[in-house]
């Protein structure tokens, strides 16, 4: 089971924002949307091995989970994953941890915190362009999580929350590309070892 936290710095955390213009309304909460793509859709299919967690700052914080292995019905296009998020957003409740709203859909009250207790024992890794490249870097089974951050990176904040479970820093290369681009790379790369060991 691989999994991926993306951090949104500005991600909207509140449901009030313009699908016809998710960039300008959305604290570029379409970054997000287009890395859920990238780790959990292939083509005509989803991956069952795959979790994404998104986790947006841009309000009071929130996160949400999506499980490949239960989730149905989870759309390639930006415009339906953002509805997928947007309708979990307005059931946001006030219980602690993940609240499932449907089969492979949780959503959270809070942010990074909630995920890390959430993802109970993992191999941690964070995507930054001065890691170890992902195809010289040992990445552990069965558990490994991948942090990244938005268009931003990842901050201050978030570097100080995960260095407790001291990640190792891995990169894609040489070369500076979008956290979506970024997670394909990290997910070919597991694929290609996957299939090695078949």
């Amino acid at each position: 089971m691989r999994r991926f936290v993306v951090i949104g710095r500005t991600a909207r955390s509140t449901p009030d924002f313009k699908l016809q213009d998710l960039p300008g309304t959305s604290g570029r909460l379409d970054v997000l949307v287009r890395c859920v793509r990238a780790a959990l859709l292939c083509s005509h299919t989803i991956r069952d091995d795959t979790i994404v967690y998104l986790v947006m700052l841009g309000g009071p914080p929130r996160a949400l989970r999506i499980d490949g292995a239960l989730a149905q019905y989870v759309r390639p296009d930006e415009r339906n994953l953002a509805v997928l998020v947007q309708k979990a957003l307005s059931r946001v409740t006030s219980a602690e941890g993940f609240v499932e709203l449907r089969q492979g859909i949780a959503v959270a009250a809070g942010g990074l915190d909630v995920v890390l207790a959430d993802l109970g024992e993992s191999s941690p890794y964070v995507l930054d362009e001065a890691g170890v490249d992902v195809r010289e870097a040992t990445l552990s089974t069965p558990r490994p999580v991948f942090f990244c951050g938005d268009h931003l990176g990842l901050d201050d904040a978030a570097r100080a929350a995960l260095s407790p479970l001291s990640p190792s820093p891995v990169s894609v290369g040489p070369v500076s590309v979008h956290a979506e681009d970024a997670i394909t790379i990290v997910a070919n790369e597991l694929d290609r070892r996957r299939a090695n060991f078949r």
